[in-house]
């Protein structure tokens, strides 16, 4: 009888590197058609995505303020391992939804994203890029 490879999962930093594990959110992120920028510092690296919405990884997990307050009025924040970004992308997004509602692009925004390509264009989550202003005659 001879061993069987039945599930293979790629080779992972052994040494919790922020800037990895952040470059692999980010990359899930962008799949999934949200903006991603990545900000990098001494033992953590930063994903911003929308306001209030920045995850932030150590190399061994991913944080993001929930939008939820404790009784004490502190924060609330969401977790992740980063052994499985595309989850974590997946919850970053329903959060990125909220946020988006509850902060909608002002027009100088949406002007200056109508000239961005088409793949650095935000869209939303059913996959539409947002349309284009018409243009003033």
């Amino acid at each position: 009888m001879t061993d069987t490879l039945v599930w293979w999962r790629p080779a992972e930093s052994a040494t919790g590197d922020p800037s990895y594990a952040a470059a692999r959110l980010a990359e899930e992120l962008r799949n999934l058609g949200m903006p991603a920028d990545i900000h990098c510092g001494a033992g953590v690296a930063l994903v911003s995505v929308w306001i209030d919405l920045v995850v932030w990884t150590n190399g061994v997990s991913y944080h993001w303020w929930s939008g939820n307050t404790s009784a004490r009025g502190r924060r609330l924040y969401a977790y992740s391992p980063v052994s499985d970004p595309l989850t974590a992308a997946r919850r970053v997004a329903v959060r990125y939804a909220e946020l988006r509602g509850a902060h909608p692009s002002s027009k100088l925004v949406e002007e200056v994203q109508c000239v961005l390509p088409d793949d650095r264009r935000p869209v939303d989550l059913r996959g539409q890029h947002l349309a284009a202003p018409a243009q003033p005659r």
